[in-house]
């Protein structure tokens, strides 16, 4: 398993993270993402996934779960950013698991109507996949969904079967410790 190259900073970022009002938010999605989506999470953890904490990529981005080169999922606050703003989340899905399943795109829609089911074209993904993206806690619900749950863990396996991820130095342990189950309280 690779390990960040900085320990302290990880230690830093995780730190500001569980200080604040997002850490719910962030263990909440990951937590029902890995648990959904990745059947062998603890064996693949730094070498086909990476979980960051607080990266420095985009502004209010509060963590992604990176599979390849490619964010699968991504927590983050809503701009402009101001106090109370709402946590949304996003994650890629494969579209044809996800629409046999339903019976449509518009089924889907209509069953999570606070939930957005659209095309996307994330690189690294292939072309068959779609976003599904709304606030964080109706994310983390739709992942208990049995056929959501099936149409993330397809990309998930198609994703981490073309290779390890790229980013794992942005690897967040002390965080994905959470989105496991492993952390001590």
């Amino acid at each position: 398993m690779r390990r960040p190259s900085s320990g302290m900073t990880m230690q830093r970022k995780y730190d500001r993270l569980a200080r604040g009002e997002f850490f719910t938010p962030v263990v909440e999605v990951a937590t029902a993402y890995v648990a959904a989506a990745l059947p062998e999470a603890a064996a693949t953890e730094g070498e086909y996934w990476a979980l960051s904490c607080l990266p420095g990529t985009t502004p209010g981005r509060l963590s992604a779960l990176t599979m390849r080169a490619t964010d699968i999922v991504v927590i983050y606050q809503t701009l402009p950013k101001t106090p109370g703003s709402p946590v949304d989340a996003l994650m890629i899905v494969e579209r044809s698991a996800l629409e046999s399943g339903f019976g449509g795109r518009s089924k889907a829609a209509r069953r999570y109507p606070h939930l957005q089911f659209v095309d996307s074209q994330y690189y690294g993904a292939g072309e068959d996949q779609m976003m599904v993206r709304g606030p964080y806690d109706e994310i983390a619900a739709v992942l208990r969904d049995p056929v959501v749950a099936e149409a993330a863990q397809a990309l998930a396996e198609r994703v981490m079967g073309s290779g390890r991820v790229l980013f794992a130095r942005g690897h967040n342990r002390i965080l994905a410790d959470h989105a496991l189950g492993r952390a001590h309280q």
